[in-house]
């Protein structure tokens, strides 16, 4: 079973996706649960490594701080190439026997790429047709007022710098998010998510317990 925690930057997916799979990993519970990581490929050969090294250094090392000078096609285009590479080499997303916890697919990186400019939907969404979906996506639908709150700093990719938002960082962070968390919502309605809003001062724990429930619920169904 592949499982996936979705938000917006702040959210606490990283959190969630630990408790579920420590209750998941618990003793006489459903399955083996773990997760590489969505940056993780699993073993490669030398030349294959330093390939997937050269990729990830171009989607996430060293941002430029002006702005994004290739714009978000170039950029959606390397995040597609990326997930590819993770549908062929991580077997573990597609074995019945495991669970693997995800903090996060692409879906927020399609989320971003349709604020930063007026892309076309379903080809941007198409571009990951490879890629397999989740069985359980939970989308963690926090308030930006909230995630900035529990972290209250953010890096300029997060604050909606690339995209032209300007501002005070607080400010800035909430009116973008406010409109990544808008195309999250949409994808969850069209894609049968479960979306789970946290009270601010709920323990992660209880929610952790909300998405282990759904899973003994999902792996008991025929």
């Amino acid at each position: 079973m592949f499982l996936v925690m979705e938000g917006i930057d702040g959210s606490g997916k990283s959190t969630v996706a630990r408790l579920v799979e420590q209750e998941l990993n618990s003793p006489g519970s459903v399955g083996t649960a773990g997760s590489g990581g969505k940056k993780a490929l699993g073993p490669l050969g030398a030349e294959a490594a330093a390939r997937a090294d050269r990729l990830r250094r171009l989607i996430w090392a060293s941002p430029e701080a002006d702005g994004d000078t290739f714009g978000a096609t170039h950029w959606i285009l390397l995040i597609a190439s990326w997930y590819a590479g993770l549908a062929r080499l991580r077997s573990d997303l597609t074995d019945p026997d495991r669970i693997a916890v995800m903090d996060g697919w692409y879906y927020r990186n399609i989320a971003k790429t349709l604020v930063r400019e007026p892309l076309d939907a379903q080809w941007v969404e198409s571009l990951f047709a490879p890629v397999p979906e989740p069985e359980l996506t939970v989308l963690l639908d926090v308030a930006p007022e909230t995630a900035w709150a529990r972290r209250g700093s953010f890096k300029d990719t997060e604050t909606g710098r690339w995209d032209g938002f300007t501002g005070p960082p607080r400010d800035a962070f909430h009116a973008y998010q406010s409109v990544v968390r808008g195309e999250l919502l949409r994808m969850a309605g069209e894609r049968g998510w479960l979306v789970l809003a946290p009270d601010p001062d709920e323990p992660p724990e209880r929610i952790a317990q909300a998405v282990v429930d759904r899973v003994r619920t999902t792996r008991r169904q025929p």
